[in-house]
């Protein structure tokens, strides 16, 4: 397909598009949301339309819908099941899910299942277009036992879509963490951490910025601004997604009590490690676990976004409402223990991460010089082999600090170096999205096991993606 062909189908460019219009029309009347007044929403999880001995089946429909996300305001948001954020869907490890998946949107759509080790023809390729009124089925595997998340990969169109509500979270629980004392049930709490742009009425505004990605007003988690969420005096697992267009956090306790970080993108540990302050960029995820337990009943403490200052730093209250048992612990010993070789590598690459000039007046975003050409391959890596490749950001380099978060598709990495030292204690782990901040340049090393086809790697600054800063990678 090209790129004519892709935009014809896909409705133009963003400014012919009905939502580019719709988007220009109207002018941001900032909405003042009184913060902690709201209680945090769990989104439901999935019920399968039906299972086998090793498979669960699932329909999900793509639609718009008007919810409140604002109080006493709606917002008209495209939704999987019609819902901002899409429902949670939980499986087991090396048990199949095989979603059906119907396109009742006007505009076309594709997903992807973020962190999996997916077969080509289910991973979400950007131009392998679900158009309105069709159906597709997507089958994954569920190897890896981790927090994953669902949302829209379309050309061009990534961070509309997704900002307009198509994401959801995705949990594959491990052999090896049933049998751990981890919190469980009401105790294992997910947290998806948007933000986004409202009209004085209520609207969704997608107002992207080509350098700085989607300008934004409002802090939702789980689809509700500034929540509050009443605890027990108990440890809480709590499983955070930064959901954002282009927002990184650096998530701290107001309290300045640690985190026990259990979990990085690519699931636990080896072992519990005390944090005080995890930053996250876009994508990014991390399981920790908080013990309340050190609070008195009707206390209160935040948990707060040091990038931030004023009052947008705290991004969700936990309030102390009971004193409860609790039977659960921090384990000493979580996950076995791997690490990848620099010695065992077949191939060293290098992808650098910066502008790619204008077009037409147009901002763009390159890897090695070069935007996405979804017909041509910058690597091609033989499966089983172990290579490192080096990450590197040279935005505007001392202007902005242009944070590249670097996802890659099918595989799960390890981070050897960071600017030449080891890699920091929040992101020692399975990662699959890796943060780069200006003049930041990383090693990362990766064995391609899986399946043999086409896949991606890119930013996940949503507007960076759709402006060209991604690239195809062929397994054979």
């Amino acid at each position: 397909m090209t790129r004519r062909e892709f935009l014809v189908l896909s409705g133009g460019t963003l400014a012919s598009h009905p939502l580019g219009r719709w988007v220009e029309s109207r002018t941001s009347n900032y909405f003042t949301v009184k913060r902690f007044q709201n209680l945090l929403q769990i989104p439901p999880v999935l019920r399968p339309s039906h299972s086998d001995e090793t498979a669960d089946y699932y329909e999900i429909v793509q639609r718009e819908a008007s919810v409140e996300l604002l109080p006493g305001k709606k917002s008209t948001i495209w939704g999987y099941q019609g819902l901002f954020p899409g429902p949670i869907i939980k499986t087991r490890q090396n048990r199949r899910t095989a979603i059906r998946h119907k396109n009742k949107l006007l505009v076309p759509t594709v997903v992807h299942l973020h962190g999996s080790a997916t077969p080509p023809d289910s991973d979400g390729f950007p131009t392998e277009l679900l158009l309105p009124g069709q159906e597709k089925i997507y089958s994954y595997p569920n190897h890896r036992a981790a927090t994953l998340w669902y949302h829209d990969h379309t050309m061009d169109y990534t961070g509309r879509n997704i900002f307009m509500g198509l994401a959801g979270m995705y949990i594959v629980e491990g052999e090896e963490e049933r049998n751990l004392p981890l919190p469980r049930d009401e105790y294992d709490v997910p947290l998806i951490v948007q933000d986004r742009l409202f009209s004085g009425d209520g609207a969704l505004l997608f107002k992207p910025d080509p350098v700085d990605g989607a300008v934004t007003d409002t802090i939702l988690i789980n689809g509700t601004p500034w929540p509050r969420m009443d605890v027990s005096a108990r440890k809480y697992r709590l499983r955070i997604v930064n959901g954002s267009n282009a927002r990184s956090f650096c998530l701290a306790l107001s309290s300045h009590f640690p985190f026990w970080q259990i979990a990085t993108d690519g699931g636990l540990l080896p072992a519990p490690r005390r944090i005080r302050e995890i930053p996250i960029a876009m994508a990014e995820r991390v399981e920790v676990i908080v013990d309340f337990s050190a609070y008195p009943v009707n206390s209160s403490l935040t948990l707060d976004d040091l990038n931030q200052g004023g009052p947008t730093r705290s991004l969700l209250q936990f309030k102390i409402v009971r004193k409860v048992r609790d039977d659960s612990r921090v384990p000493d010993h979580m996950a076995e223990a791997a690490t990848i070789s620099r010695d065992c590598a077949t191939h060293e690459r290098s992808f650098v991460f910066t502008r790619g000039g204008a077009s037409n007046s147009e901002v763009r975003w390159s890897i090695n010089g070069e935007q996405f050409d979804s017909a041509h391959a910058v690597a091609t890596v033989n499966l089983g082999d172990v290579e490192i490749w080096r990450l590197a950001n040279h935005s505007f380099r001392n202007r902005h600090n242009v944070v590249h978060p670097i996802h890659l598709h099918l595989v799960n990495f390890q981070i050897l170096e960071r600017n030449g030292k080891p890699a920091a204690p929040y992101e020692v782990g399975w990662k699959d999205t890796v943060a780069l901040s200006v003049g930041d340049e990383v090693l990362i090393g990766m064995r391609f096991e899986g399946y043999k086809g086409r896949y991606l790697f890119h930013c996940h600054n949503l507007e960076h993606e759709d402006r060209g800063m991604m690239a195809r990678f062929d397994v054979n």
